[in-house]
């Protein structure tokens, strides 16, 4: 009996494959196209099937150590890659926008210092108002003891 192999494997062979047939050059495969080649490689043709698997399918390729997602969603093994072309550049990754998350998190600590102003307001109103309903009921503590 043979054993049947996992989608990421399947997917290992398919950019095999692929490496091979283009004389031994790693070209990206998109994801949609890896996808529709592991379906057939595993006997699913119909689209409704593979679009239940793809997001499994995905989150399977990310987390295998073999496979290098490139820009547009295209994805190569990593054995056939060099270091270089895998290296993040740091400075991409943070960039501007983590600097205006930086700025939007600091407004939040305004707007955060801006409610703790309205609570202490409410609180110091209430009990204003405690004391005023004592006041009206004609009830206070000390009444109340004896």
């Amino acid at each position: 009996m043979a054993d049947k192999k996992s989608y990421v494997d399947v997917a290992y062979d398919v950019l095999k494959d692929s490496y091979e047939k283009n004389g031994k050059k790693s070209v990206p495969v998109a994801f949609g196209e890896l996808l529709l080649s592991v379906g057939q490689n595993l006997g699913i043709n119909e689209e409704e099937e593979l679009l239940k698997i793809a997001s499994k399918f995905y989150t399977a390729l990310t987390m295998d150590g073999r496979f290098v997602i490139k820009e547009n969603n295209t994805w190569v093994l990593r054995e056939h890659e060099l270091l270089d072309n895998i290296h993040i550049d740091m400075n991409d990754v943070y960039s501007e926008d983590d600097e205006d998350e930086d700025e939007s998190e600091k407004e939040k600590g305004i707007d955060k210092m801006d409610e703790d102003e309205e609570e202490k307001t409410s609180d110091s109103d209430s009990e204003e108002e405690t004391e005023e309903l004592k006041d009206l009921s004609g009830s206070d503590d000390e009444d109340e003891n004896n």
